[in-house]
């Protein structure tokens, strides 16, 4: 009968603590004493022999040489039946024992500190890093203080660091990321009712750890990662962005600020990754992609400033990007700046809309760019530059002009983009695009593209138009329709 089954079955008070004794001094793997403590604990618990389970206890709380290992049993018999007897034991033996007890015993600390507080912690993250033990750290984090934290945090991005360096020479795997984005996700509790000025440099490290492993979440098929894990991520990462998020909303401007331009100094390809295709699956250029769409839910809470300096030259790095993901990412951030408030961009940006339309974009996207740009405008320092964008929505109608099937259907898009900006334009210019639309409509050869322009207006753009808008924009609609309908 092997030891584990002695102490799992035995009746005998005095067999059971010798056996305890015995194997507390001869195993030296310690996290292979905490499961046979777990094993023996659920057993006993079971068989409802509690008395003897205390036994193993008050063994472990005996033992003077073999601390470590003693109280790895104990620990085990502790998580597995939160007997009381126990947790006094362990609270004993963590008070007695000296360091973090050995690289074996990692594991068993980790299994521990949710229950236990742990007055030698910072030795065992100490012994951590000396171990390079990304996992151990990250099932640790939680459990420092905020002003411990960062040493954790600077831990876990030196070791996202080498993982994309290894990743970039074809040595690293979808594993090894995978225990960074674990680790980061421990230290980014700190983040998620933290306040202290201090977690700042946290930030900043978390961001750019997940950064480094993002292309664990972008690889293709042909990389042989793990089919379940995205564009989204796993649930710790997804968990880890939440918590940056929430961090840097809660923020001012001039601490946001400084926040994003640690990160852009932690990640110098944030400046100066070339222009050219991106490749799907490269370690930086997945770091970029992580910053664009961490800067997308963020951008309300930097300054114009560092939205000049620093987002908008990395969005429009990949506003016509060949790869869907940059793409898209790309787009969502700077429709995010301009609904921010950013309205630097809008004129320029309503131009690209117009040349992407409708190779890389659809009339849907279109609208919702163009909309945004005119909307930042509108509620700009110069809203008369509306009627840049206008014009430009306007002369791109009038190149669709001729006849034909394709140049039909682009025109009656285009026109149901001109007649939604109804809603968002300045006042001064809001008669300007209803006599335009009208001009165009009665102009319209086609009766199907006249009652789906006064469709989609009527459908759509009066509930999302203002209050003080809807009574001119209800009769003009009116009259509209009256005239389409007159020449059916």
């Amino acid at each position: 009968m092997n030891a584990g089954r002695v102490l799992a079955t035995s009746t005998s008070r005095n067999v059971v603590s010798e056996v305890t004794r015995d194997i507390v001094m001869r195993t030296s793997d310690m996290y292979e004493l905490f499961e046979l403590g777990r094993s023996v604990g659920l057993e006993r618990q079971r068989n409802g022999s509690m008395e003897m389970l205390e036994a193993v206890v008050r063994a472990c709380s005996d033992e003077q040489e073999h601390l470590a290992g003693a109280l790895a049993l104990a620990g085990g018999v502790f998580v597995a039946t939160q007997n009381k007897h126990a947790r006094r034991v362990c609270d004993a033996l963590v008070r007695r024992q000296n360091g973090a007890g050995g690289p074996s015993m990692l594991r068993v600390w980790c299994e521990l500190a949710p229950y236990i507080r742990l007055p030698n912690i910072h030795e065992v993250v100490a012994e951590a890093e000396r171990m390079c033990d990304v996992s151990v750290l990250g099932n640790l984090a939680p459990f420092v203080s905020e002003q411990s934290v960062e040493r954790v945090a600077s831990a876990v991005h030196a070791a996202s660091v080498d993982v994309l360096l290894r990743m970039e020479m074809g040595t690293a795997s979808y594993e090894d990321a995978h225990r960074v984005v674990c680790a980061a996700a421990g230290v980014a509790q700190h983040l998620v009712d933290g306040t202290d000025r201090g977690l700042d440099r946290v930030w900043a490290l978390v961001s750019d750890a997940l950064a480094s492993t993002h292309w664990a979440s972008v690889c293709t098929s042909s990389d042989q990662i793990h089919g379940d894990v995205g564009r989204a991520g796993s649930e710790d990462y997804r968990r880890a962005c939440t918590a940056l998020v929430s961090y840097a909303q809660r923020q001012s401007s001039e601490r946001a600020d400084a926040m994003v331009n640690a990160v852009f100094a932690l990640q110098p390809c944030l400046r100066y990754l070339p222009r050219s295709s991106v490749r799907v699956g490269r370690g930086r250029e997945g770091a970029v992609l992580f910053y664009m769409d961490l800067l997308e839910h963020i951008a309300g809470q930097l300054t114009t400033r560092t939205v000049n300096a620093l987002v908008m030259p990395l969005a429009v790095r990949y506003v016509q990007s060949v790869e869907r993901d940059w793409f898209e990412s790309a787009h969502a951030l700077i429709l995010s700046v301009l609904d921010a408030g950013h309205a630097k961009v809008a004129v320029w940006y309503a131009r690209v809309v117009l040349a992407l339309y409708p190779q890389r974009i659809n009339m849907d996207l279109l609208d919702i760019s163009f909309t945004a740009a005119i909307r930042a405008l509108a509620h700009s320092s110069s809203p008369e530059l509306s009627q840049s964008c206008i014009d430009l929505l306007i002369a791109r109608i009038d190149e669709c002009a001729a006849s034909g099937v394709e140049r039909g259907v682009r025109r009656r898009e285009l026109l149901c983009v001109l007649a939604s900006q109804v809603a968002s334009v300045p006042l001064d210019l809001l008669s300007f695009v209803m006599t335009s639309v009208d001009e165009h409509v009665d102009c319209e050869p086609l009766w199907a593209t006249r009652r789906d322009v006064v469709g989609h207006v009527q459908d759509t753009v009066l509930e999302s138009a203002e209050l003080e808008r809807r009574p001119v924009l209800a009769s003009w609609v009116w009259r509209m329709r009256a005239r389409v309908d007159a020449r059916l």
